[in-house]
């Protein structure tokens, strides 16, 4: 009974056509089981659904069947006739047919008229053959004539003179339209078929860099005398590092390669990875770029690759200098730690002759690397809160302790923020105690400048060169030892009294290399009122941890790239004798092994200050800050300045015909008594009266 009552309902409701929308519904449910459901399956069965819906409308103006179609005619009728009617279930159903067949008439009508302007364009082209053949020059007329054709005047009338020449000229530029697009196609499958054969080369794997090799090259070897009454720090009290086996994973460098190939093929820019270095932290791939990629495109991607590799920060060196390759520096996923030990048990540093021998780290490819100080012979280095750069200072620092004695070597540390230098303090290699005061900083500078000039008339006097020949000539206790600055904050230095920094530096560092004098100047905030264009060309040597923006390693390097660093002592050097930058990683030491080598330093001497260096730091210091007793030039002074309109110390100088601590002291005078401005960063006062 409940079959009979389905069978009465559906043929009540859909006709004649109540025997097929079972197959109907069958087709749609075969159409999404065999089919992933997309946007042209939805399309079909629209279309199956609005021919379905036609034919029922159909029926029901033909022989009045189906309670569906009769409702839609009915209703239709009242609104567009019996003709409107017919008319839309016409329409609805070529609708539906079109939707279900799309693809197969779109093709046919494709095809069609494809054909027709094949053959459109071959019979104008042969028109075009057949009219050039038939002009020709006649050698013994001098006129052009026309060869009689097989054609017929009534078949194909001959064209005018103007219209063979336009027919003419049309053949031409589509022939060398389609001569240039061969042309281009052949250059784009020969560039395919390059990058298809570079696939198949093995990249070769670099275990040495050349400028690395250059520079280590440059390192005098020799042995060293060693000193009767003093011993070294054992090197045991640095750590030692894990034994590790250095292995190659062909196959994971093989898929670094293929996805940075394939994440740059994402931006359009094709070419192939020639070579490769590991190192301890960052993997670098020498990409050669087809000859038509523009470097610049490939340096304004540093961003979005790092993003599309999953790195922290990558580091794109466009070009490589003497090189036609791009350098393309990714963070490996493990990063080793760089010990001093290792560093001080390398050959190249205990082979090194000169005692300012300084151990910066390992480069790229976890080759160990030493620089003399004295052909640098200033150091400007700079890095942010969290780069590594004290790090890097302590290791500079120990690598000269495990090579000098305190009768070679002395220190002289400025430590604005009291915290760096204060593990060093007592050492019998300083030669003042560590100095935290700003103005203690400034006059030990000075200080040091009439050290330098003294030095200079003893040398003078020996007609020696450099420090190197005087100590040859005298005897030893009359040796001069080296001396290294080290300023720990600039930045400290420079608001306090800028401009008298500024010439103590650069006097310092324009002369001091001969008399055994050197600086290592260091810095948080490399920014332009810091380190001055003075200061700049005066330390051509300079290293750079991560700084924080662009336009910081421009001021330090004069080329971006720290900014992209990844700190824990990654570091970038301009050494010289070579273009561009080297990059370095600076060995770990920590506090524990720096006391070890101190406390071992300690219990061999006791500290030997040289008193007159500290009482003439102390000296000029009072100087500075006395403020109840007037100079008696200060009126002669106060009248120079305000008549002049000019504050600085040395014009003051020239004009009372006085020393340079006395006319400073005369200016602090009269920044106390309120005629003169504090000083700003770049030591440049107000006249305030």
């Amino acid at each position: 009974m409940f079959g009979k009552f389905i069978g009465e309902s559906n043929f009540e409701l859909f006709g004649y056509f109540a025997y097929i929308v079972v197959l109907f519904l069958f087709f749609i449910l075969y159409l999404f089981y065999f089919n992933k459901f997309d946007y042209k399956i939805s399309l079909k069965v629209l279309g199956i659904l609005i021919l379905f819906f036609s034919l029922l409308f159909l029926q029901s103006l033909i022989i009045n069947k189906g309670v569906i179609g009769n409702l839609f005619i009915n209703t239709l009728k009242g609104y567009i006739g019996i003709f409107g009617v017919i008319i839309f279930t016409i329409v609805i159903g070529l609708w539906g047919i079109f939707l279900i067949f799309e693809d197969s008439i779109l093709t046919k009508i494709k095809s069609i008229l494809n054909s027709k302007k094949t053959s459109h364009e071959n019979s104008h082209v042969s028109s075009n053959e057949h009219l050039k053949e038939e002009i020709y020059e006649d050698n013994n007329e001098d006129n052009i004539v026309l060869e009689n054709t097989k054609i017929e005047q009534e078949e194909f009338p001959l064209l005018d003179e103007s219209k063979k020449i336009k027919l003419e000229k049309e053949l031409n530029k589509t022939t060398k339209e389609k001569k240039v697009k061969l042309e281009e196609d052949k250059k784009v499958e020969e560039d395919k078929k390059d990058i298809k054969v570079n696939e198949e080369k093995k990249v070769a794997h670099v275990e040495e860099l050349e400028d690395t090799k250059k520079l280590l090259s440059q390192i005098e070897i020799g042995e060293r005398e060693k000193p009767k009454d003093w011993k070294f720090p054992p090197i045991n009290y640095l750590q030692k590092p894990p034994k590790k086996k250095k292995e190659i994973n062909e196959a994971d460098i093989d898929k670094k390669i293929k996805v940075l190939l394939e994440k740059l093929k994402q931006f359009k820019i094709e070419g192939d990875v020639v070579r490769y270095y590991i190192g301890p932290v960052v993997t670098t791939f020498e990409f050669k770029p087809l000859p038509h990629i523009k470097v610049s495109k490939i340096l304004a991607l540093q961003d979005d690759l790092a993003m599309a590799l999953k790195a922290k920060s990558i580091r794109i060196q466009a070009p490589i200098p003497g090189k036609d390759v791009v350098g393309i520096e990714i963070p490996n996923e493990k990063m080793e730690t760089i010990y001093l030990r290792e560093i001080l048990e390398s050959d190249i540093f205990n082979k090194s002759k000169s005692p300012l021998t300084l151990a910066l780290g390992k480069d790229i490819v976890g080759v160990p690397f030493v620089t003399d100080l004295k052909k640098l012979p200033h150091l400007l280095i700079a890095g942010t809160t969290g780069s590594g750069k004290s790090v890097g200072i302590n290791a500079m620092i120990l690598s000269l302790l495990y090579r000098n004695s305190p009768d070679e070597l002395k220190f002289v540390m400025i430590d604005p923020k009291m915290l760096e230098f204060s593990i060093y303090n007592d050492i019998p290699h300083l030669l003042t105690p560590v100095i935290t005061e700003p103005k203690k900083a400034i006059t030990a500078l000075n200080a040091m400048v009439k050290e330098m000039e003294r030095r200079y008339k003893l040398m003078a006097k020996m007609r020696v060169k450099n420090i190197e020949g005087y100590n040859q000539k005298v005897k030893k206790e009359e040796k001069l030892p080296y001396i290294v600055i080290i300023i720990d904050e600039l930045a400290d230095l420079m608001m306090t009294s800028g401009k008298d920094v500024e010439y103590s530096i650069a006097r310092l560092a324009q002369m001091a290399r001969a008399s055994g004098i050197h600086l290592i100047v260091a810095t948080q905030r490399p920014s332009v009122d810091v380190v001055t264009g003075l200061i700049k060309a005066n330390l051509p040597s300079r290293i750079s941890f991560k700084v924080g923006q662009k336009i910081d390693s421009k001021v330090i390097l004069d080329q971006f790239g720290a900014e992209s660093l990844l700190g824990r002592g990654d570091m970038l050097f301009t050494p010289p004798g070579i273009t561009g930058l080297l990059r370095l990683h600076a060995p770990f030491t920590t506090e524990e092994e720096i006391e070890k080598v101190v406390e071992f330093l300690k219990s061999q001497r006791e500290p030997s200050y040289d008193n007159s260096f500290i009482n003439t730091i102390e000296s000029e210091t009072e100087m500075l800050e006395n403020i109840d007793d007037v100079d008696e030039l200060f009126e002669e002074a106060k009248e120079i300045i305000l008549k002049e309109r000019r504050t600085s110390i040395s014009y003051l100088q020239r004009r009372l015909q006085i020393g340079y601590n006395r006319a400073a002291n005369i200016i602090e005078q009269m920044e106390r008594a309120g005629i003169l401005s504090p000083p700003n960063s770049k030591g440049q006062r107000e006249i305030l009266i």
